[in-house]
């Protein structure tokens, strides 16, 4: 026979971790092929077809302005890179191979750009099968900052894993 304060701890365990799971449940990061919330004022975000990928298989990655005002893109790649969950680079379109070269990148309000992936490291190595982050990084003139001196700066980013 189980303790009566076993199983009153249980219960109290299995009741609270429902009720944080459904309080929860859809809150923190976007999820890969959700629908995009559009905003007024500077908004990036970044999205990819789906959360999972098969080794090998192309990751096509959409950066959209979803703000009302132009953002800017330090490189004519929108500013994405591909990171481990630590931090490490791994592949970012500037270094890779085929580079999109050093010029700059504007999206209007409602404007998107595509980025393809292949799997492929900045060394030419095959990623391995894991968990990473897509980010771009993005400026909105000092105009839409509200005419004042700066720039107001916007990073956006996405999780999807690379399977066996």
């Amino acid at each position: 026979m189980i303790p009566r304060g076993l199983a009153v701890a249980l219960c109290v365990g299995v009741v609270a971790g429902a009720a944080a799971g459904a309080a929860l449940y859809g809150k923190g990061a976007h999820v890969p092929g959700a629908p995009l919330s559009y905003v007024d004022g500077p908004s990036l975000s970044v999205d990819a077809e789906k959360a999972d990928y098969g080794a090998g298989e192309d990751v096509r990655i959409r950066v959209v302005n979803t703000g009302t005002v132009p953002l800017e893109f330090a490189d004519g790649a929108y500013g994405v890179r591909v990171t481990q969950l630590d931090g490490i680079e791994l592949y970012s379109p500037m270094r890779g191979a085929g580079g999109a070269g050093a010029e700059s990148a504007v999206l209007g309000p409602r404007e998107e750009a595509v980025v393809v992936w292949d799997q492929t490291k900045n060394d030419g190595d095959a990623a391995l099968h894991g968990t990473y982050r897509i980010t771009s990084s993005a400026s909105a003139g000092a105009a839409a900052a509200g005419g004042g001196g700066g720039a107001g700066h916007l990073d956006a980013s996405v999780t999807i894993n690379i399977l066996k």
